[in-house]
């Protein structure tokens, strides 16, 4: 049991996707790159491993991430990661996006934001002007900024707050926060498969950035499709630091 904590341990501790400039708590890859061949068998203690957590009763993909964080930011604005992990997955497996609520400026802000976006059911346009807001054009200071960002898809001030009170996004704020108690996301972007499987970055295939997404795509499409419920053994000695 021992060998196992300290294993996981080990693997939260290196799965950020790439080199993060900004200061940020979020830990970057320090490990030596894996160069893979795309179609290299995809293995337990590799490319993913377990976590010791209840699995989900259905299939499900949820990715951790948060607008402060620069890796986030190219992962999915400049690398489309989110996209192409989402095309790839299996028909009716659910896709969850997570916003962390307190890594950063304004974390709960955001997070509330981003329920909000997901609500009014425009997450994807949200996703790109509050990434681009926060990053690249860093004009938000403020709680009221963030209003700003809305206003220009169309959303004003009154709808937002009247969104923001909504039962539905309340009841969205919870399950976001009772998944990131549950799941201890230590690094982010990040991606956990059926709240069971964690993807180990650092063993994906990194000879270029679009190798690299159609990787990740390629082992959480792979893992979606396990039985959560059967008791498999880890190999720790695969797992290196």
């Amino acid at each position: 049991m021992k060998k196992t904590l300290i294993a996981i341990s080990v693997l939260l501790s290196s799965v950020s996707c790439f080199a993060d400039g900004g200061k940020t708590t979020a830990k970057a890859d320090t490990s030596k790159p894996t160069i893979a061949n795309v179609q290299t068998p995809i293995e337990l203690g590799k490319q993913y491993a377990t976590l010791p957590t209840n699995p989900s009763p259905d299939k499900e993909v949820i990715e951790f991430f948060s607008f402060n964080c620069p890796s986030c930011f190219r992962f999915e604005i400049q690398h489309q990661g989110s996209q192409t992990i989402g095309k790839a997955l299996p028909e009716g497996v659910k896709f969850r996006r997570y916003h962390l609520e307190d890594f950063g400026p304004l974390a709960k802000e955001l997070a509330q934001a981003w329920a909000v976006a997901n609500v009014l059911g425009i997450e994807d346009k949200a996703s790109d002007a509050l990434y681009n807001a926060v990053q690249k054009d860093k004009t938000i200071k403020t709680a009221d900024d963030i209003k700003m960002v809305f206003e220009k898809l169309g959303i004003s001030a009154e709808e937002f707050d009247k969104t923001k009170d909504n039962f539905l996004v309340k009841a969205f704020m919870a399950q976001q926060a009772d998944a990131i108690k549950e799941m201890k996301p230590e690094s982010i972007p990040t991606v956990i498969v059926n709240r069971k499987f964690y993807i180990v970055t650092n063993q994906l295939n990194r000879t270029s950035d679009e190798e690299f997404i159609n990787d990740y795509a390629r082992v959480t499409a792979f893992v979606v499709g396990l039985d959560p419920n059967v008791k498999i053994k880890e190999k720790s000695h695969s797992i290196k630091k």
